[in-house]
């Protein structure tokens, strides 16, 4: 297999730094139930949650801290504003009773519901014009692509700076 182009990478890097605003986006759409704006970083703690617990097994902080790669204070600091704001619900582990673990409430089933109907709305608006199969090649190759990333090591400190 022969390596990427230079200005492909470069095109890529570029793109996916203006595609940030998927999640940006659609915060103006995400509300409770009383119409007040969410803070995206509860609708992200509901979504891992809801995606981390989805085959029933507990979540916890690390769990989110993973889902969100964050460190676990920053995750703790974000799952206590969503519980503030009832999303989640910390409850005793049945695995660990050193830890909690975590499951969205009805409010925020009924968040991410509204978000993810946002952002597949506004999705939808932006491939109207688009032909199915452009679609789907496009859904198939980010698919592949986000499992690279996730399979991938971190970048490591030059690459950050």
């Amino acid at each position: 297999m022969t390596e990427p182009a230079s200005v492909d990478l470069q095109l890529l890097d570029e793109a996916l730094v203006r595609l940030r605003r998927l999640w940006t986006a659609s915060r103006a759409s995400v509300v409770d139930e009383l119409g007040r704006r969410v803070e995206m970083s509860s609708v992200l703690v509901v979504e891992a949650c809801a995606r981390a617990g989805s085959h029933g097994a507990e979540v916890t902080v690390g769990d989110v801290a993973a889902f969100l790669d964050v460190e676990p204070s920053t995750a703790s600091r974000m799952v206590d504003r969503a519980e503030t704001a009832g999303l989640v619900r910390r409850t005793a582990s049945t695995v660990d009773g050193r830890r909690a673990a975590l499951r969205p409430t009805d409010a925020g089933r009924a968040l991410r519901a509204r978000a993810t109907a946002a952002r597949l709305g506004w999705l939808g608006g932006v491939v109207a014009d688009w032909r199915p199969e452009d679609v789907h090649a496009l859904a198939a190759a980010l698919a592949s692509f986000a499992d690279a990333v996730a399979a991938a090591p971190p970048p490591g400190p030059a690459a950050r700076g």
